[in-house]
């Protein structure tokens, strides 16, 4: 085991773990609008402005680190590069999501109830990089998976774990990606659940020399 990859393996799951906690924090204090249509997102997005940017603000920093890493754990030998090139493409993809929301939210939010059908469309498309990014960022969780099961000892238990998480992340986000927000909870829940076991399965599998680095470099 290089120290190389160990860092990146605590990077990769600190971007892992990192957007977990935030989705925790947010849904447990921040919730959503308390009314539907224009007025309650007025409301919500005017007073707690401050604190949802600061939780997304944060999450986007996460993501950031797990792309760096994935992309650094990606470019060496072994099996498992096609998993960390999913989680950093799905970090990218919910970076994007994180961007538009703190760059148009506010602005569409509170801009009147003319404007509120322009705001929904925006909000569309910051959930369907969401989803997009969750969804390829379960599959490479299964990947993890995978690469841990092909190991001896009890790391085949959290190998199990990732893909069936995983796949079951992968499969509600395509879903909500066709849906959009009619699927939010049960897609945000199985995506919340992959990423959780996903960052277990980083720092597991970056403990030790990548699978198959002998026959791949």
């Amino acid at each position: 085991m290089t120290q190389e990859r160990s860092r990146a393996g605590l990077a990769a799951t600190a971007g892992l773990a990192v957007p977990v906690a935030t989705t925790l924090v947010y849904m447990a204090t921040l919730g959503g609008p308390s009314e539907p249509g224009y007025a309650g997102f007025e409301a919500y997005v005017s007073t707690r402005w401050g604190e949802i940017v600061t939780v997304w603000t944060t999450e986007t920093v996460g993501f950031a680190i797990g792309i760096i890493a994935a992309l650094g754990l990606a470019a060496q030998p072994g099996s498992e590069r096609a998993a960390w090139n999913a989680i950093a493409v799905g970090s990218l993809g919910v970076l994007l999501s994180t961007a538009f929301g703190i760059g148009m939210f506010q602005q569409f939010g509170t801009a009147g109830e003319d404007h509120f059908p322009l705001f929904m469309g925006v909000l569309n498309i910051s959930f369907w990089f969401f989803f997009f990014g969750k969804a390829m960022t379960s599959i490479g969780v299964a990947g993890l998976g995978i690469a841990l099961f092909r190991r001896p000892g009890i790391g085949k238990v959290l190998g199990v774990l990732s893909i069936l998480f995983g796949l079951a992340g992968f499969g509600a986000k395509l879903i909500g990606m066709a849906t959009g927000l009619t699927f939010i909870m049960q897609a945000g829940t199985a995506g919340v659940a992959a990423t959780a076991v996903g960052a277990l399965a980083a720092f597991a599998l970056t403990r030790s020399a990548p699978a198959g680095a002998d026959e791949t470099a």
